[in-house]
């Protein structure tokens, strides 16, 4: 789950794991790659890491971790 203003790319370990383009006003799940997917293990330890690049205005990013289970 991510807000960002503006584009914003998100790493697991250095693996780019998404990225999306333009702001949002809300939290939206963002669909991850298989490789940082992966990596995502009970009890492991990642590093997150995001990037965020801003043209105009102002400028803010927040992301969560979420599990979400299609029905």
């Amino acid at each position: 789950m991510v807000y960002h203003d503006e584009d914003v790319e998100i790493y697991v370990n250095g693996i780019a794991a998404s990225q999306e383009s333009g702001y949002n006003s809300t939290y939206d799940p963002l669909d991850i790659a298989p490789a940082a997917l992966a990596l995502l293990k009970p009890g492991a330890t990642v590093t997150l890491a995001l990037h965020i690049h801003q043209t105009t205005g102002g400028q803010g990013v927040d992301l969560g971790l979420a599990n979400v289970v299609q029905p």
